[in-house]
């Protein structure tokens, strides 16, 4: 597992496939065989993770989207990152090489 920090920029795993359905996302792992549904504000981050953005900058959308203070955005998205990241769908940037 990895530390997530605000200045952290998340990538997703290649192999992770994803499906919007109504408010929620589908997240399909074929190599771990699990299948994630996520909520309205799970999708969101979800579709935020390009590899480019920082977690700063994902949490400062979801603060404007979603009319939430910064601490509990902040804290919300490091744990949906780091509950990602133990089912092997994303991983820091700097760690891209290596995988997840």
């Amino acid at each position: 597992m990895h530390s997530w920090s605000l200045h952290s920029v998340p990538v997703r795993h290649p192999s992770v496939v994803d499906k919007v359905v109504d408010t929620e996302a589908v997240l399909v792992m074929p190599e771990q065989g699990m299948i994630n549904v996520i909520n309205d504000v799970g999708a969101r981050v979800w579709s935020l993770i390009d590899g480019h953005r920082r977690v700063e900058e994902i949490v400062r959308t979801i603060c404007e989207e979603y009319n939430v203070p910064v601490d509990q955005a902040a804290n919300d998205v490091l744990e949906f990152l780091s509950q990602l990241n133990r089912r092997g769908a994303v991983w820091p940037a700097q760690e891209t090489d290596a995988g997840p």
